[in-house]
């Protein structure tokens, strides 16, 4: 027995109460950031938002985005959205599928934390987001609670080329409970940690501007480090427009490794044998599998004495295939999946991550 004049009850109740604390904290930044935007009336720019989430689990993957997105095409009505959500789902192999939704089929309210399309839908309520969606065809679904356990971050107004800038909502660590199914098979994913971003602004697909981002979580949950990489540059890579890494231990943001503090290499270029195209009529426009994604991804932070190296090894590609707003081209994204190994000292403390990740790398 204890004879030290320490409670073991008011122990537990300070842990508890932390905890309380700081579930409240996130919940408070989720409602006051992650409402739904949609565009300014008025504003003779096409907007474009999404939230996205990605659930990487231990025998099934599930890559969910909501994109509400205004006409932009060159006679457009200036009053048209598009709303889609866009689906990859991964056991053996990549799937996936874009959906559109016209507007009687969408509840779509500026100023809230969540949406529906169809029968796709998101829902936030008492910290948890509540999310359900599914291919057409019935092959995959996805159907989970997220509770998120670290703070948000939030950037605005990142200048993205030669257009209008773009903000930026990350909600990097959330625990899942639910499942995925794809064909007959049912994956509990209870426990599983995924990740959540929301964007938003005025900008064009096919401008002059490209992106890398991944996100980075342990295979152990323990493990209180979360990682978000981040780079914009011009749509020929040459040019870095805006680049950080930013780090969390526990709910709270520790280091945040910017710009010149940065710096970034690629090794080699993944070569597939296929790739899943989605959606699938896009194969017809960009049938080709050569791509500029590199086989290996390695960045160095060093600012104030802290320190950290990371190496991201690609694997699996699915490629997200979208028209260009101004001309006939297309861009894409690329969905990449692999795994991620992260080191180094942060405030004095050695931190390690090691874990699979979705990397995404967006060009011509």
């Amino acid at each position: 027995m204890r004879n030290d004049g320490a409670s073991p009850f008011v122990e537990t109740s300070s842990v508890v109460n932390d905890r309380a604390n700081h579930a409240r904290a996130i919940d408070r930044a989720i409602v006051y950031g992650d409402w739904l935007r949609r565009a300014v009336a008025g504003s003779g720019r096409p907007h474009k938002e999404w939230l996205h989430f990605c659930l990487y689990g231990r025998t099934a993957d599930a890559l969910v985005n909501f994109s509400v997105v205004d006409d932009a095409r060159a006679d457009r009505d200036p009053d048209r959205e598009f709303a889609r959500t866009t689906l990859l789902f991964r056991d053996q192999r990549w799937r996936g599928a874009v959906t559109s939704f016209a507007s009687h089929d969408c509840e779509l309210r500026p100023g809230e934390v969540g949406l529906r399309m169809g029968s796709h839908s998101l829902h936030y309520r008492d910290g948890v987001y509540a999310l359900t969606a599914g291919l057409p065809d019935g092959s995959a679904h996805v159907d989970v609670t997220l509770r998120p356990t670290t703070m948000p971050s939030i950037v605005h107004n990142v200048q993205v080329g030669d257009g209008p800038p773009i903000n930026w909502l990350v909600v990097p660590r959330l625990v899942a409970e639910g499942r995925v199914r794809i064909d007959d098979r049912v994956h509990d994913v209870s426990g599983t940690l995924a990740y959540h971003d929301h964007n938003w602004g005025h900008f064009g697909w096919g401008r002059d501007f490209a992106w890398e981002w991944g996100y980075g979580l342990p295979d152990d949950p323990a493990n209180p480090w979360t990682i978000v990489f981040v780079r914009l540059s011009d749509r020929a890579h040459t040019r870095a427009l805006m680049q950080g890494v930013f780090l969390w231990k526990g709910h709270r943001e520790q280091r945040v490794f910017r710009d010149h503090d940065l710096r970034v290499s690629h090794r080699g270029l993944r070569r597939a044998r296929e790739i899943c195209k989605i959606p699938p009529v896009m194969a017809l426009i960009h049938p080709q599998l050569a791509t500029d994604i590199p086989s290996q991804l390695g960045f160095r932070g060093e600012a104030e004495g802290d320190a950290i190296d990371g190496t991201f090894e690609c694997g699996d590609v699915a490629q997200v295939v979208i028209p260009n707003d101004d001309d006939f081209g297309v861009t894409v994204i690329n969905e990449v999946s692999g795994r991620l190994a992260v080191e180094g000292r942060i405030h004095g403390e050695d931190m390690e991550l090691n874990g699979r990740a979705i990397f995404e790398f967006l060009g011509a």
